[in-house]
């Protein structure tokens, strides 16, 4: 038997595409031609920070999801989740050593990647925050959104948070007593314009998220898209 003919002393053929991860964080591929590129998201939605007093004890937990336009598909990772109850008496302390008042800590994972063809419909990452009230019942404290960071690196966000309200005032205070707030059928309607025209909203000024993800890009070039 020729050993040259043998498997195990073969050479193993090389593979068809080579990567390199630069220091931007962006990733260059081979010459080779793709059919996509990619959009790679990690990070963390890190706490929710309320005006309320430290001494009373605020329960958050957030629900998240991912809206992108038609042309975009999720290549890896979870679409949607929900973190864990989460509540804090800790104050923040601000440059006056006065209290600026509580966070409620999640740091939840995130991670998903995305590939297309065209930017258009880039993804946004869509957030909903409910509380726990008195009784028990859960409580829509606030919605949110952002559009997912375009140049690669880290990226920490403040958001801040707006919920819908009722038409008068009978209707809010009906609302507020029977814990029924208005909400969105369809979370990833604060990613779109359609339908929200008749939308009455409020500013949660009270309630901002701390969201932090870093950006991975691939092939980005090969369609003729850059970054400053």
């Amino acid at each position: 038997m020729d050993l040259a003919d043998s498997p195990i002393l073969r050479p193993k053929s090389r593979p068809s595409r080579l990567s390199l991860k630069q220091r931007d964080g962006s990733i260059v591929g081979s010459t080779e031609s793709s059919s996509s590129f990619f959009l790679m998201i990690t990070g963390q939605i890190e706490y929710a920070q309320t005006s309320s007093s430290p001494l009373v004890t605020t329960q958050l937990y957030c629900r998240y999801t991912f809206s992108q336009g038609p042309d975009w598909i999720v290549s890896h990772g979870v679409t949607q989740g929900i973190t864990q109850i989460a509540g804090s008496r800790r104050a923040l302390k601000g440059n006056d050593e006065e209290e600026k008042g509580s966070i409620i800590v999640w740091n939840f994972p995130i991670e998903i990647s995305f590939q297309s063809t065209n930017t258009y419909g880039w993804p946004r990452l869509c957030l909903s925050v409910y509380g726990i009230d008195f009784l028990g019942r859960d409580v829509l404290r606030g919605y949110a959104s952002m559009l997912l960071p375009i140049n690669p690196g880290r990226h920490t966000k403040i958001i801040k948070t707006y919920r819908p309200i009722s038409g008068n005032a009978l209707q809010q205070f009906i609302s507020w007593l029977t814990a029924t707030q208005p909400e969105y059928h369809d979370t990833k309607i604060t990613a779109r314009g359609e339908g929200r025209a008749l939308t009455r909203v409020v500013g949660e000024s009270n309630l901002t998220l701390k969201i932090n993800l870093v950006t991975t890009r691939k092939d980005f070039q090969s369609f003729g898209y850059t970054s400053k």
